[in-house]
């Protein structure tokens, strides 16, 4: 399968499947490897409740030009 993810329209994937998928990502333009790096080296300091915090990804994620939408 294929999935196109362009930037500036949201979007979001899940896991459907049972074993989970293996997935090959590749972006065009680079350079979104080192967000991924700085959410690593950011640590569990991202996580609520052992969960992926968007109010606290977004402050990372800001510096890439990427937002996450943060539930109310």
């Amino acid at each position: 399968m294929f999935a196109l993810l362009p930037r500036g329209v949201p979007h979001a994937l899940r896991r459907a499947s049972d074993p989970p998928p293996r997935v090959l990502q590749i972006s065009s333009p680079g350079g979104w490897e080192h967000y991924v790096e700085d959410l690593i080296e950011a640590g569990p300091a991202v996580f609520t409740e052992g969960q992926l915090d968007p109010a606290k990804i977004n402050p990372i994620a800001g510096k890439y030009h990427i937002s996450y939408e943060e539930q109310t």
